[in-house]
């Protein structure tokens, strides 16, 4: 009986931190990220359905896919997106993706972000739906995960989470950053 529980202890620990990790989301460092449909909920071009990221081809992109909506994870997401707009100036874009299934409740959201809260960055959802571009591999317990892309679309840093807070911040500034070099305009969390 003992060696059974020690085999059973063995063989669950290990697979308990593997759960408590984060998922591995979305294209990872240096593979490319090719462009996807979206439907646009902000902005003059709300409504519709367009390929934004192609279309941002030579400039680096900071894009958001964010499937589950928390209160740390919309710390986090104003952060991402307020740092992102103050680097504009140097080439900058943030793209925000919604990964749901409910436009409306999405569309709504939306319009709250950039009405209430000052989230002023295109805000879209995924026309694949709740799953995000199928080329793309996002994980179904990644909450928030962030890419940041070069000019070429070539992915420099990934960060998925499957509980987003505040706190995970500071390594997606950090890879800006180390892309734009420092800020010449200070920024503070919000």
């Amino acid at each position: 009986m003992r060696r059974f529980t020690l085999l059973l202890a063995l063989v669950c620990v290990p697979a308990s931190f593997v759960l408590a990790d984060d998922p591995i989301s979305g294209p990872q460092v240096g593979k490319p990220a090719p462009g996807f449909e979206i439907l646009i909920l902000t902005g003059d071009q709300a409504g519709k359905k367009v390929d934004q990221l192609t279309a941002l081809k030579g400039k680096p992109v900071l894009v958001i896919f964010w499937s589950e909506v928390t209160r740390p994870g919309f710390g986090l997401l104003k952060n991402l997106e307020a740092y992102g707009r103050l680097r504009q100036p140097e080439g900058l874009e943030v793209l925000i993706v919604r990964l749901t299934d409910d436009n409306e409740g999405a569309t709504r959201q939306a319009k709250a972000f950039h009405d209430t809260y000052d989230v002023k960055s295109t805000i879209g959802i995924a026309t694949a739906g709740k799953a995000g571009p199928m080329e793309y591999g996002l994980h179904d317990r990644a909450a928030m995960t962030v890419l940041l892309l070069d000019k070429e679309h070539k992915v420099l840093h990934n960060a998925a989470r499957s509980g987003p807070d505040r706190q995970d911040f500071k390594p997606v500034r950090e890879a800006i950053d180390k892309l734009l070099g420092s800020s010449p305009v200070a920024f503070t969390e919000k």
